[in-house]
C-alpha cells in the first residue's frame, strides 16, 4: 500500500504534467492562430483523412493476402525456418532505395499517385503482418493441429476455428507495426521525383514533406501534430481493443 505521501507526490506529478501539457497546447494553439490560422489546422486534419484512408486499405489489403500465406509458411517448420530470416531481412530493408524506380514505372505508364503512393507505402511495411503472422502460426500446438485432422475439420472449418483464432493476437501486433509505418512512410510516398518529374497526392503525408522542404516551420508543426492525433486515437480506439480481445479470448495457454 502506499503512503499518504507517496500518493501526494503522484497527485502533484500528475497535475504538473497535466499542466505542462495544458501550457504547451495553449502556446501551440496561438502560435497556429498567428502565423497561420486555424483554417490551415483544418486542411491539415482532411488531409489526415486522406491518408487514414490509405493506411486502412493497405492493412486490409496487405491482410488479406499476407495472413493465409504467414499462416501456411509457420505451420511448416522446414517452410518458416527458412522464409522467417528472409521476411526480417525484407522488414528491415530501406524501401526508399526502390522508391526511383518505382516512380520511373509510375511516370511511363501515367499511373495515379494518389493510388500508387499506397503501393509505396506497402512496400516497407507490409513484412510486418507477414513476419507476425509466420511467428504466430509456428506456435501453434501440435496436438490442436492433430486435433483438428481427428475430428475431420474441413478447411475453412479448420481456419475459423483454429488458425485465424491462434494467430489473431499477432495479426494485431503486425497490423499495429505497419499502420504505423505506413504513417511515416506516407511523408517519402506522397510525393514522390524522377529526374524532372514529381509526382504528388493529397495527403498529409504530402503536406508535412512541401512544409518541410520550404522550411514553413509552423505547417510542419502542425501536420506532424495532426498525424500524431490519428495515430494515438486509432491506436486508442481500434487496435487496443483488438488488443484486449485477443488477449482475453485468443490465447494459447
Amino acid at each position: 500500500m502506499k503512503s499518504a505521501r507517496s500518493r501526494a507526490l503522484d497527485v502533484v506529478f500528475t497535475v504538473l504534467v497535466l499542466a505542462a501539457c495544458a501550457f504547451g497546447l495553449v502556446q501551440l494553439m496561438l502560435v497556429i492562430h498567428r502565423d497561420a490560422g486555424f483554417g490551415e489546422l483544418g486542411q491539415a486534419f482532411v488531409l489526415g483523412m486522406v491518408t487514414f484512408l490509405r493506411v486502412a486499405l493497405l492493412t486490409l489489403v496487405c491482410s488479406v493476402i499476407w495472413v493465409p500465406i504467414g499462416a501456411m509458411i509457420g505451420m511448416n517448420p522446414r517452410v518458416s525456418r527458412f522464409m522467417q530470416p528472409i521476411v526480417q531481412v525484407l522488414a528491415s530493408f530501406p524501401s526508399n532505395f526502390t522508391f526511383p524506380f518505382v516512380t520511373l514505372w509510375f511516370v511511363a505508364c501515367s499511373v495515379d499517385i494518389n493510388w500508387s503512393s499506397i503501393l509505396l507505402m506497402a512496400l516497407g511495411t507490409q513484412w510486418y503482418i507477414l513476419f507476425n503472422v509466420i511467428a504466430g502460426a509456428s506456435q501453434i500446438p501440435d496436438d490442436l493441429r492433430e486435433m483438428t485432422r481427428s475430428f475431420q475439420l474441413g478447411r475453412w472449418q479448420r481456419w475459423r476455428d483454429l488458425i485465424l483464432p491462434a494467430v489473431f493476437g499477432s495479426w494485431v501486433t503486425g497490423g499495429i507495426t505497419a499502420a504505423g509505418g505506413a504513417w511515416n512512410a506516407s511523408i517519402v510516398s506522397e510525393i514522390v521525383s524522377y529526374g524532372r518529374h514529381t509526382l504528388t497526392a493529397s495527403g498529409l503525408g504530402a503536406y508535412i514533406a512541401e512544409a518541410t522542404e520550404s522550411g514553413n516551420t509552423v505547417r510542419t508543426i502542425i501536420g506532424v501534430t495532426v498525424m500524431s492525433v490519428f495515430v494515438v486515437a486509432v491506436n486508442r480506439l481500434f487496435w487496443n481493443p483488438l488488443q484486449r480481445m485477443a488477449e482475453r479470448r485468443f490465447t494459447l495457454n
